[in-house]
């Protein structure tokens, strides 16, 4: 007897999504409390529960992480009504709001819209916030500005009603040169900016764009896909693959779901082949899309450009930070930091990658008075992208997914790294912490990287974490070991203490653990 098949075999959230993605929040409010299904479906509105019963996470969506000072004013003020007073920046340059009430939930995205502000596919399987380098328009070693090209892309792929339901989560960003400052290795889609001499001998901008990166329990650094793409097709080259990730994704087994792994099965070439049959089916010539290397001709740039101390930028202003422990404020600290981008720079807040904040656009003679500002907030001004800017996730103190309380391990790492002895090497390493293997604070691509884990004891089990070592942007740290939380201060410092050793140059940690081995 033969069986037959009747029905598509999909994941339990497809089947929850073919239902329809529409909620109503004010009438939720009226029930009181979600069902489990509108509980799934709240996250296209950047909308999550939270570890805490009855309470939600919202997301807010930041294409490049720039706001501008009425916005970060607005999130204030939203934060201060709805939150707590306490707000949260994330590796992805978004704004998380924790301790949210269900009645609230439709005001408090109603008090966003104000300001132009929305949490709407800040989570869910959406394209999620675009990314990009924290100092795109002005950076020297740019090849040329990528945030209107990160906001554009934001709002086409956010606003295409045929990309609202993908496969799982979709993450684009972009970097304004080679360095890799905003991650292009690790993302669905990486897109780095180049120059290049054209035909006519004329200096010529595009694009070179990497698919299929990604971390999670399989990491993979993302594969080349075109070498050069004219800016004015990007916008419509990231709609087409996103449309081979619709297209082709796994919708039955959610952890396969992700387009690293369709580029992984199918190979490059085939991905390539079905992203250039996208464009032609939306009438987009491909003739100008290449994938042969060719000589860069923008200007040299360190691997790490975001060391630098107060960058003045091509416009001859200098860019300001403050460093924000654990990525975590209160209202009133980022409603100062408004005001003083207001004063003193060009009324923008800008949000990094590790979860620190910027004012650009200060002029280089205010830069004493706004340091000592920032500094009365409470933030340091100095050693961003080295050994003090530890950037943890938010663990078990929010995310029901993770199994560690990485602001415990944040504490107790400080006080090692902050040792007078690594004064000569505090720009040499950087380190993340992650409370599962989501990765949300990306550790693998860390000098020295922390993923929360357990450890059995002969009663019950420990918080522990794995640890690596030797990542960079674009390569993958290796496993050095699984150490128990309280044994993870001894390890580290035993870390630093070799490579103090046995360093050369002027190499970072990575360079040094990929020079000499494990």
């Amino acid at each position: 007897m033969q069986w037959t098949l009747g029905k598509r075999f999909v994941s339990e959230d497809e089947i929850i999504k073919e239902q329809g993605l529409f909620l109503d929040y004010d009438e939720i409010a009226r029930k009181g409390a979600m069902t489990a299904e509108e509980k799934n479906i709240s996250k296209w509105y950047g909308i999550y529960t939270s570890r805490q019963s009855g309470n939600h996470m919202a997301r807010i969506v930041i294409p490049g992480g720039v706001l501008t000072s009425s916005q970060a004013r607005r999130i204030s003020k939203i934060s201060e009504d709805y939150a707590q007073g306490k707000l949260a920046i994330t590796t992805r340059q978004c704004i998380q709001l924790h301790w949210l009430k269900t009645p609230s939930l439709a005001d408090m995205v109603r008090g966003l819209a104000e300001d132009s502000l929305s949490p709407f596919h800040g989570c869910g399987d959406v394209t999620r916030n675009v990314t990009g380098c924290p100092l795109a328009e002005t950076c020297k070693f740019k090849r040329f500005n990528v945030l209107p090209y990160v906001k554009e892309t934001a709002r086409v792929l956010t606003e295409s009603r045929d990309l609202d339901n993908l496969p799982r989560k979709f993450k684009i960003t972009f970097s304004g040169c080679g360095a890799g400052c905003a991650q292009p290795y690790i993302n669905c889609i990486g897109i780095v900016s180049v120059t290049r001499k054209g035909a006519d001998g004329q200096e010529e901008n595009g694009f070179k764009v990497v698919i299929g990166g990604g971390m999670g329990w399989a990491p993979f650094i993302g594969k080349d896909l075109f070498s050069f793409v004219p800016p004015e097709k990007i916008v419509k080259l990231n709609r087409a693959i996103a449309l081979l990730f619709r297209d082709h994704g796994d919708r039955r087994d959610r952890t396969m779901a992700r387009l690293k792994f369709i580029v992984f099965h199918k190979g490059i070439d085939e991905c390539r082949r079905i992203v250039l049959e996208n464009l032609k089916n939306e009438g987009v010539s491909t003739d100008d899309l290449e994938t042969e290397d060719f000589e860069e001709t923008g200007v040299d740039y360190p691997d790490r450009p975001l060391l630098e101390q107060n960058p003045v930028g091509t416009d001859g202003r200098t860019t300001v930070r403050a460093m924000v422990p654990k990525g975590e404020l209160t209202h009133i600290k980022f409603k100062r930091m408004a005001e003083l981008s207001e004063i003193y720079g060009n009324k923008r807040v800008y949000l990094t990658n590790r979860q620190n904040i910027e004012i650009h656009g200060v002029k280089p003679e205010k830069v004493e008075a706004i340091t000592e500002e920032i500094q009365k907030i409470g933030f340091a001004t100095d050693g961003f992208f080295g050994l003090k800017d530890i950037v943890p996730c938010v663990g078990t103190t929010y995310c029901p997914k993770a199994v560690t309380e990485t602001r415990s391990l944040y504490d107790t790492l400080i006080p090692v790294v902050s040792q007078a002895k690594y004064s000569e090497i505090w720009d040499k390493a950087i380190i993340n912490i992650t409370g599962c293997p989501n990765s949300c604070s990306p550790y693998r691509i860390a000098d020295i990287g922390f993923r929360g884990m357990r450890i059995r004891e002969q009663v019950g089990s420990t918080e522990a974490y794995e640890m690596r070592i030797g990542g960079n942007h674009d390569r993958l740290a290796r496993k050095f070991g699984e150490f128990k939380h309280d044994d993870c201060p001894r390890v580290l410092e035993k870390i630093l203490d070799t490579f103090l050793a046995v360093r050369q140059g002027d190499e970072t940690l990575a360079d040094c653990i990929h020079r000499l081995g494990l």
